[in-house]
This record gives C-alpha cells, structure tokens and sequence, in this order.
C-alpha cells in the first residue's frame, strides 16, 4: 500500500498522524508545488486543519476510510480557506457514504455546505446526490427521491440527467404500493407526480399481469411529454414482454399427516382462498393440484408432477426436504420450497426458497436500528435453539454493519428475565460500588441504583407474555427510556389493548396482514377458518403470498430489483432465497401503530434537512 504514495506524501502523512498524536515536533516537509496544493498561512491553526485535511484524503485514497473519516469530522471548516471547503465537503461525503454511515453523511454535508458563499451547478448536483444516497441509507426514501429529482433539473449534462434518473428510478422501487400512492397525493410537481404514478404501474403490473398494458395506456395517454414517456425503464420494458407468460398449472408438495400436516393445512387452506380470490378479482387463475409428500418420495412427486403437466411446483415445507433438494445440481421443475435449506449458496438455478425466518427478522431490527443511528446494542433473547439462533442472527448482522454489542443476556430455567435484565443493564455493578463505598465510609450512604448508558438501545426476541415484562423491569431499573426494538414474536397477532399496554414503547416488525387494516381476502380466510387464523395466521399469509410468488419465479430471476407487494412483507430474492421487508410499529396506547419516521432518531438534522 505505501508503495503508492511519493515519497513527499509519505512524509507528510506521518507528519500529520504525529501532529493528530500531539507530537508537534516532527520537522514539517518543503512543500511540492506539484503534489501539495496548500499555501503557507501564518495561522497555525488554519495549517494544522489543512495538514489534517491532506492526511485524510491520503487514507482514503488508500482504502483507511474510517482513518479518514475520523480525520475530517475532528476538522473545523470554520478555520479553513473558502477554496479548500469543497475539498472537505467531497472528501466528507464520499467516506462516510463508503462506510455506510448515512446519518453522519448528512450532518457532514450540512456543517460544511452552509459555509460555502457561492456553490456553481455542478456542485449543487453532486451535493443532491450525496444527500440522496444519505437519505437512501437512513431509510428515508420519500426524501431521497426529492433529491434525486432535483438532480435531475439540474443536471449539467446529459448524461448524469440520465443517471440521476436512474437513481431516483431506484429509490422509487423501494417504496410500497400504498407508500407511493400517499407519496403521489401529497407530490405538487407535476414530472415528479409522473415519475410517481409509473412506478405505482410497475407495483400493480407485478401483481397483476393482466393488469399491465392497459395501466401503460393509461399512464402513457396522460403523461406523453413526460420524459419516461419516450425512454421508458428498463425493467418495465421487459415486464411487458414477461406478462404475456401465464403459469397455468401450479402442484403443491404438502404433508398431509406427520407432525407438519396442522401448518401444511393452513397454508393449503390459504392457496385456495387466494386461488378463488383471483376468480373474484378476474384474475388469472392456474389450476392447482396438491400431492401428498408423505406418501411418496420427492422423485415419485416431480415424476407424477410432470405427467400432470405441472408447470411450477409450491413446496415442500419440511427443511430436511429443502436440504435434499439444494444439493441437486437440477430439478425437473422450477421449485418454490416453502422453508430454507442450511446452504446459503445452493447452486440450484431451479429452486426458490420462501419461508417465515426469525433470523431474517433479526437481520432486519439490525438494519432498522442503523438507520436510525443507533451503535452500541443490549440483546436480550431466550434460552434454548430458537432463541440462540436468532441472537446469533443478530448480533452478526449487527457487527457486519459495523455496530457494537455492549452486552448480550438469555433468559429461561437458569436465569429469570429480570435476573437477566439486571445483568443486561449492569445494576449489580453499581449495588457493588455502593457495598465498597459504605465499607470504606463506615456509614450507609443514600443509594440509589444506575443502570449502564454506553447502549443505544434494547434488541429483544421473546414471545408476548415474556415481551410484556420488559418495559416495566426497565422502568424498574430506571432504564424507561432505552429504546426497544424486537422481532414480530412479541405479537400474538390479535389486538389485545388492556394486557399489550405494558409493551408500550416497544418498536417491532411483522407482517403487512397483522399491520395493515383488513382487506377482503383475509377477512374471508378468518371467515372460514377463524380459530386455525387465530393460531396460524402467519402461514395463512406465506400461502397466499406463495400463490403469487410461484407464478412470478421467472420474472424475479429476471429481474431481481423487482419487489412485490405481499401478505408477509415486500418481497424480494438474493440467490433465489425470498426475503421479507416486514412492516414497522409500535405500541401505543396497548396497540401496534405504523412506527413514526422519526421515532428514535439520533439527530435531529434529517428533520431539518427533509422539512427545508
């Protein structure tokens, strides 16, 4: 690495690491005209911010992002030239952007970019995009694609007009089907409201195919000097050609005794009021027929399958099953599995994976707590595999993002859930301090005991009764106001206000069926199987979300940026393993509510930056 640097920015930059250390006695190198582009000033103070500013782009350059990061924020633009504030502002972004660190991005964006007297077009561009891929990174898409936009008015050519468009174009797929359509209602410019309303064809087309041509007339008759309207995306381009394709026989492998056949029921149950709900919404409706997975061997299934002309086959749920087929190199038909193998990585272009993950879930407290701006975590999950593989789950997404765990406790037989949120906030610590102080005194001193403040916040996988505990132990020990974020266990899934109260405050994922109010269809499953839904109302959702993830297989392997708007969550695939972005609330008042945008933020600059 050092073999790339001139052997002046070698010496200049042990020269700054030595000043950033205190010692200030290191000879300061001739300055190079040609490499050095800082001017000798008489105030020390101002050289001292431009060595450091010159040390950080060296260790960006050399890949030391944090390093460097850690330079430029410990730098004060108020001490440095006008020409060099740009220089900081790029430098600023760029790492922090590389790090992932978007909250930090923005505040470094903001601190400097208010200093600059005069900023030309290029940089108010290059500014929207940062402040974009910012946004994007703290999970605040409605303002990322503001900022896209006003890159695209801006744009100084062309081609970064078509970039910018294209970002934005990206920005837009992450938002739901109904976030979009309340995005368009409150929108007030009318390309942006276009760009708004295509995207939502997108949404719908993937949900319905037979829906797509004619949302394309009509989006097309209303919006034809629009500048997609001639250059239309990419990906709508091929799902028009992939919509003229309709799966028309799907097989289900399900058990129909052993110890799945209670969850195997619910799902059938779910594929066929979804089936017959697609007959009432004059949708394309294939043809479904169920084999039994206990009385024949998958060989026999696939080979029965085909001689059915089974086109896709749903299933089958077992995880041992799963396995066998992962370490196939081809099956005989593409293969939605309704559980996950042990192999991350299978190399079986025909198999799909779908199922209910609570590591998946834990993956996705990890990410939202991020967003947030949170680093340091508390994890509090149950003793036995379940919860081992879930805190495992998490703390290894966590740490790959880069956060810290300041502690992790399970609970169960060999510790209470209070022993081990005493343990968690470190209370025994400060009763031990007090037991010292009065030995040494002689005299019992007023005591009063602290939990720990070096955790941002609480990760907690639990079930409902165990979750209701939490908040009023933390209240307990004087620990109200550390954030909680859990996984969807918490919730039985039916609203109960008067015991749930004690969970206010908590913050959890869950699926769009719990967290979204009623349509039609679940409220004719819960109709029909209203004590099976009060016990297996997740299944009942995967089944209904499996109806249509089956029929779109060849459009998600096409096109993997594609999200579809489901029961479990938005859903999405990497290496062919579906995976769910749940829904986010919080109780209130002993009842989930959709999580404020804002809730738990770290700074308070995004607020400013998004109502500017």
């Amino acid at each position: 690495m050092l073999n790339k640097l001139s052997a002046h920015r070698l010496v200049l930059l042990l020269l700054i690491l030595a000043l950033v250390t205190g010692c200030a006695s290191t000879p300061q190198p001739d300055a190079d005209p040609d490499t050095d582009s800082r001017t000798a000033h008489q105030d020390p103070a101002t050289e001292t911010q431009l060595l450091r500013l010159e040390a950080a782009q060296i260790l960006a350059q050399e890949g030391s992002y944090q390093q460097s990061l850690d330079l430029v924020t410990g730098i004060n633009p108020l001490l440095l030239p006008e020409k060099d504030l740009w220089r900081l502002l790029v430098l600023a972004a760029e790492t922090a952007l590389t790090l992932e660190e978007g909250h930090l991005a923005l505040q470094q964006i903001s601190r400097i970019s208010q200093l600059l007297s005069q900023v030309t077009l290029e940089q108010q561009y290059r500014i929207a995009g940062y402040r974009a891929d910012g946004f994007a990174l703290t999970g605040h898409y409605a303002a990322a694609i503001q900022q896209s936009y006003s890159q695209t008015l801006i744009a100084p050519d062309i081609e970064r007009q078509e970039a910018a468009r294209e970002k934005l174009w990206q920005h837009l797929s992450q938002l739901s089907g109904e976030q979009l359509q309340d995005l368009r209602d409150r929108e007030r410019q009318a390309v942006l409201e276009g760009w708004i309303e295509l995207a939502l064809v997108r949404q719908q087309a993937v949900e319905n195919f037979e829906s797509f041509q004619q949302l394309m007339d009509q989006w097309q008759k209303k919006w034809s000097r629009h500048p997609a309207a001639e250059n239309l995306p990419e990906d709508l381009q091929k799902l028009a050609e992939l919509s003229r394709t309709q799966i028309l026989h799907l097989g289900v492998f399900l058990p129909a005794s052993g110890a799945l056949s209670e969850a195997a029921q619910a799902i059938k149950n779910a594929l066929i009021a979804r089936h017959l709900y697609a007959g009432q919404q004059e949708q394309h409706q294939p043809k479904i027929s169920f084999y039994d997975t206990q009385s024949a061997s998958l060989d026999e299934l696939y080979q029965q399958a085909r001689e059915d002309q089974v086109e896709v086959v749903i299933g089958p749920l077992a995880k041992s099953r799963v396995d066998l087929l992962e370490r196939r190199k081809k099956l005989p038909l593409p293969t939605l599995a309704l559980n996950y193998g042990n192999d991350e990585d299978f190399p079986n272009r025909d198999l799909f994976q779908f199922g209910l993950s609570a590591e998946n879930e834990a993956e996705q407290v990890a990410q939202k707590a991020w967003q947030k701006g949170f680093r340091r975590a508390l994890s509090l999950t149950p003793e036995g595999s379940w919860g081992t593989r879930v805190e495992a789950s998490f703390i290894a997404a966590w740490k790959e993002l880069g956060g810290e765990i300041t502690h992790s406790r399970q609970f169960g037989e060999s510790r209470s859930l209070d022993a081990a949120l005493r343990q968690l906030m470190e209370v025994q610590l400060s009763q031990q301090r007090h037991q010292r102080l009065t030995r040494l005194l002689g005299q019992q001193p007023h005591f009063v005991a602290r939990p720990r403040e070096d955790s941002d916040f609480l990760f907690l996988h639990a079930n409902t009764a165990a979750a209701r505990q939490v908040k009023p132990a933390l209240s307990f020990l004087l620990a109200s106001k550390l954030p909680v974020l859990a996984t969807s266990s918490i919730y039985s899934g039916s609203p109960n206000p008067t015991r749930d109260r004690d969970m206010n405050g908590i913050a959890f994922a869950d699926i769009t069926w719990y967290l979204s109010p009623e349509g039609r269809l679940q409220e004719q499953v819960r109709a029909a199987w209203p004590a099976s839904m009060d016990r297996y109302g997740r299944l009942y959702a995967m089944g209904v979300d499996a109806y249509l993830l089956a029929q779109r297989l060849e459009l998600m392997e096409t096109l993997p940026e594609i999200r579809l708007d489901g029961a479990t969550g938005r859903l999405s695939h990497e290496n062919r393993r579906v995976h769910r972005e749940l829904q986010w609330a919080q109780f209130i008042g002993g009842l989930p509510q959709p999580l404020p945008e804002q809730a738990f933020e770290q700074q308070q600059l995004i607020d400013q930056i998004i109502l500017d």
